[in-house]
């Protein structure tokens, strides 16, 4: 078996978290496709929008959403910042890690911090 750095593992580790938090975000977007088509139906027949918020348990389906999506986004932040790390390790250089993420040095420069600062956070909490 080849030995894997501990950078790359972790990437590994966010890629896979990060491709199931999408598939999980794809899904309930479906049914927010389908449960918008409910409404609409609901509306045009007449229900008060009152009704058809406390039918369809509005309040619940956003804040569910909203708890989807940010997993999203933290697992999109994951993921960047060990990719960011990964690419240290190998000694590549800020400017080339703006590269690889199609942004300016500037940015890569901010994206280097974040990823050193969530991987501090991380190993504090270890």
């Amino acid at each position: 078996m080849i030995s894997v750095p501990d950078p790359i593992e972790k990437a590994i580790a966010d890629i896979a978290a990060f491709a199931e938090a999408s598939q999980r975000l794809a899904e309930r977007l479906h049914q927010q496709v389908v449960w918008g088509a409910e409404d609409v139906e609901r509306l045009r027949t007449g229900m008060s929008m009152a009704d058809a918020c406390r039918a369809t348990h509005s309040a619940e389906r956003s804040r569910s959403l909203t708890r989807i999506m940010d997993e999203w986004e933290a697992s999109r932040r994951a993921i960047r910042a060990s990719t960011v790390l990964a690419l240290l390790d190998e000694g590549i250089s800020i400017s080339d890690i703006g590269k690889v993420f199609g942004v300016s040095r500037q940015l890569a420069n901010r994206l280097v911090k974040d990823a050193r600062a969530m991987g501090e956070r991380a190993s504090a909490s270890v």
